[in-house]
């Protein structure tokens, strides 16, 4: 399991300007404490295309030049790389406004230089609660299965069961590069990615999270890409045809089939001189340019269960109803505790819903210290805690 030295996170910081509000009662203005700096970015290539991406780059560096106090003291703490990965994927988010001051185009390559504010208190904040994330969820597990479409025929789409296409492949390298966890077919003899992907063509959340068990994952991701033609253009007296792709995910928790997160990302266009083709070009650009934000929501999902209360099954074997109520008065006091709710008791095996606002290691750790019924932990996932009454 990552472990991260939290006195080392910057969280003092943000504690003491929180302080500072309460007692002098008075707003903290975000403009101070943001930062501008002047950086450049370069991308290979000419035109409109490269010059974004020089953009991009010069942002980012931005970012890192103005926070780059606070990511040298970070420098030296556990799971270092894993967390600034996660963070820098939306670097740009971190950039209240800028100014292009110039763009130069040589030998092939772009360089763009730009003059940014960069809100270092949201970076410092966000660094807070990504590092917590990682010590809290342990980095997800996950199985990627997106559907593509790129065909239209009379009677609609053509999906594409491709179990590595254009824009699954392109997600699960971004994700690998930053350092998530990939589980694939080899993890499971009796599934194929495949199998998961006639899942979502059903749209059956509850038979892809079973799935995405058998892959031994705690997160899929599924989603269906499309990519059509979309217009012909006349760029200079030359003629052009561009292409549109876009794409639809939800992020699914495994082991309590619930919905993490729904995205839209796009439309990417390409545009290219010939008719025909232009479809996984389209997807390509789609998946580069979604792949970081995609990443974001997934760790914003698992940010989301650690910060709010939330809702863990418990499966109670050797529990009758009279068993239940005297388990329901005692665990409703525990420190963290929202809610008890009864779903069914069946053949002795009680499954109870708990409202609860920690980690499911420690609730473990509360219910097998109760005095009126005692507990037995026999299983724990991310989402459920499996329990035997033991006499």
């Amino acid at each position: 399991m990552m472990r991260v030295d939290f006195r080392s996170l910057g969280i003092a910081a943000v504690l003491v300007c929180g302080a500072f509000h309460a007692a002098t009662g008075q707003d903290i203005r975000s403009d101070m404490l943001d930062k501008w700096v002047v950086a450049t970015g370069q991308a290979a290539g000419a035109g409109e295309a490269a010059k974004e991406q020089a953009v991009a780059k010069a942002l980012r560096t931005a970012v890192e030049q103005a926070c780059g106090v606070f990511l040298t003291s970070q420098s030296k703490t556990t799971d270092y790389k894993a967390v600034y990965d996660k963070i820098i994927a939306n670097a740009v988010g971190y950039v209240r406004e800028y100014k292009v001051l110039e763009v130069l185009q040589q030998d092939g390559v772009t360089m763009a230089r730009v003059r940014a504010r960069v809100s270092t208190r949201k970076f410092e904040e966000d660094w807070a609660a990504i590092a917590h994330t990682v010590e809290q969820e342990n980095n997800p597990r996950v199985v990627v299965a997106i559907v593509e479409r790129t065909r239209q025929t009379n009677t609609g789409w053509t999906e594409e069961l491709a179990e590595a296409g254009v824009v699954q492949s392109k997600i699960e390298d971004f994700f690998l590069s930053k350092g998530i966890t990939l589980m694939d077919r080899k993890a499971a003899e009796k599934t194929s990615k495949r199998d998961v992907l006639l899942a979502v063509l059903k749209d059956d959340t509850q038979q892809i999270a079973a799935m995405g068990g058998r892959f031994d994952a705690d997160v899929v991701v599924t989603g269906r890409a499309s990519a059509k033609f979309g217009k012909t253009l006349e760029v200079g007296g030359v003629r052009m045809y561009q292409y549109t792709a876009t794409l639809t995910v939800r992020v699914v928790q495994v082991d309590s089939a619930r919905i993490l997160a729904v995205k839209t990302y796009g439309p990417a266009t390409y545009n290219s001189l010939q008719r025909g083709g232009g479809e996984d070009k389209a997807l390509a650009k789609l998946a580069e340019e979604s792949a970081p934000k995609l990443l974001a929501a997934v760790i914003e999902a698992w940010r989301k269960r650690s910060a709010v209360s939330r809702t863990v099954q418990l499966s109670i074997s050797d529990m009758d109803y009279e068993l239940w109520k005297t388990f329901k008065a005692e665990a409703g006091k525990l420190q963290g505790v929202q809610a008890v709710r009864l779903r069914e008791i069946t053949e002795s095996v009680a499954n109870i819903d708990v409202e609860y606002q920690f980690t499911n290691e420690n609730l473990a750790d509360k219910l097998s210290e109760m005095q009126t019924v005692k507990l037995k932990v026999e299983e724990i996932t991310a989402n459920r805690i499996r329990l035997k009454v033991s006499n």
